[in-house]
C-alpha cells in the first residue's frame, strides 16, 4: 500500500506537467493518453457528462471564434473606411486649393476626390450599421463567455467523477491542475504581455503623429505669411491625425491597456493560489475528499470574474464604435463643406 507521498508523486508522474496544447479540451484523446497510467481518470473522462461538456464547449467556443472573426472583419474595414474618408477629405480640401493652378486638370481632380470620398464614407456607414444592427460585438462576448463557462463545468464534471479514494482524488487534482490551472496561467500571461505590448506600440505611435500634426501646422502657418496658398499644408495636418485617431481606435477595439491589465491581474491571482498547492495535495492523499474541490473554488472564482469581464468588453467596444462614428461625422461634415469650394 502506498503512503501519502508515494501517492502523491504516483499521481504527478502520471499526469505530467503540461504541454503546449493543454488548453484544449479534449476527453477521448486524454483518455487514451491516460489509460494505463491513471485507468480510473480515462474512465471518468469518457463518461457521457464529460462529453457532453466538451462537446458544448467545443461547440461554444467555434461560435465564439467565428463571431470574433466577423467582428473584427467588420470593424477593420469600418476603421479603415473612416480612416480613408478623413484622409480624402483633406485632399479634397487640398486639390480645392489648388485647382486653378492645376488648369482643366483641377476641377476634375476635386470632383475624383470628392466622389471617393462620399464612397468611403459610405462603404464606413455601411459596415457601422452592420457592427451596430448585428450585435457583432456582444454576440462575440456572449458566445466567448458560455464557451468560458462549459470549460469550467467540464473539470468540475470531472472533479465529481472521480471516487473518493486518495488517488482518484490527487489524479482529479493534477489534471485540473495541468490543463485547468496551469493553461490559464500560461494564456493570462502571454495574452496580458501581448496586449501591453500593443498598448504601448499604439501610445508610441499616435504620440508621433500627433507630432507630426502639430508640425505640419505649424510650418503651414509660417509659410502661409509668404505663400499663401502654402496654408493648404495644414491639411496635410488632418491626414496625420485621422491617422493618430485611427491607431487609437484599433487599440480601444482590442482594449488592449484595460485586457493588459486584466489578464497580468488574473494571472498573479492564479499563481498566488498555486502556491497552496502542496499543502492541498497533503490533505487529499491523506484522505480529505473535500480538498480538491476547496482548492479549485477560488481558481474558479478568478476564472468566472474574468468571463463576466467579456461583457463589461462588449460595452467598451459599443463606446469606442461610438467615437468611430463620430470621426465619421467629423469627416463627412468637412467633405460637404469643402466639396462646393472645389466644384
Amino acid at each position: 500500500m502506498l503512503n501519502e507521498q508515494e501517492l502523491i508523486q504516483t499521481a504527478c508522474e502520471a499526469i505530467g506537467k503540461g504541454e503546449a496544447a493543454d488548453w484544449k479540451i479534449a476527453p477521448v484523446e486524454h483518455a487514451g493518453m491516460f489509460a494505463t497510467v491513471a485507468p480510473s481518470l480515462a474512465v471518468c473522462l469518457g463518461g457521457a457528462l464529460t462529453e457532453g461538456w466538451a462537446a458544448r464547449y467545443r461547440e461554444k467556443d467555434e461560435r465564439a471564434d467565428s463571431a470574433q472573426a466577423l467582428f473584427k472583419k467588420t470593424v477593420n474595414r469600418a476603421d479603415g473606411a473612416v480612416f480613408v474618408t478623413a484622409c480624402l477629405g483633406a485632399l479634397l480640401l487640398i486639390a480645392g486649393g489648388l485647382h486653378e493652378k492645376l488648369g482643366g486638370f483641377g476641377p476634375g481632380l476635386v470632383r475624383i476626390t470628392g466622389v471617393m470620398g462620399i464612397i468611403a464614407s459610405a462603404f464606413a456607414t455601411m459596415y457601422l450599421s452592420r457592427l451596430r444592427g448585428d450585435g457583432l460585438s456582444k454576440s462575440w462576448a456572449e458566445n466567448r463567455a458560455r464557451a468560458e463557462s462549459a470549460r469550467l463545468a467540464y473539470f468540475k464534471s470531472v472533479m465529481d467523477g472521480m471516487s473518493t479514494e486518495p488517488l482518484d482524488q490527487l489524479l482529479a487534482l493534477e489534471y485540473t491542475r495541468r490543463f485547468l490551472l496551469d493553461s490559464q496561467i500560461k494564456y493570462f500571461g502571454k495574452r496580458g504581455s501581448d496586449h501591453e505590448l500593443a498598448a504601448r506600440k499604439t501610445l508610441d505611435i499616435s504620440t508621433q503623429a500627433v507630432f507630426l500634426s502639430s508640425i505640419l501646422t505649424g510650418v503651414a502657418g509660417m509659410l502661409s505669411f509668404w505663400y499663401p496658398q502654402l496654408a493648404l499644408i495644414a491639411s496635410l495636418a488632418v491626414v496625420s491625425s485621422a491617422f493618430s485617431a485611427w491607431v487609437l481606435s484599433r487599440s480601444s477595439v482590442n482594449q488592449d491597456r484595460t485586457n493588459a491589465e486584466r489578464y497580468i491581474y488574473a494571472k498573479d491571482r492564479l499563481e498566488e493560489i498555486r502556491l497552496n498547492l502542496d499543502k492541498y495535495r497533503q490533505r487529499a492523499a491523506s484522505g480529505d475528499s473535500g480538498a480538491v474541490k476547496e482548492f479549485f473554488e477560488p481558481v474558479f472564482v478568478v476564472l468566472e470574474k474574468d468571463h463576466q469581464a467579456f461583457l463589461t468588453d462588449a460595452e467598451r467596444r459599443e463606446a469606442a464604435i461610438g467615437e468611430m462614428e463620430s470621426r465619421l461625422d467629423a469627416a463627412s461634415e468637412r467633405l460637404k463643406r469643402d466639396a462646393p469650394q472645389g466644384a
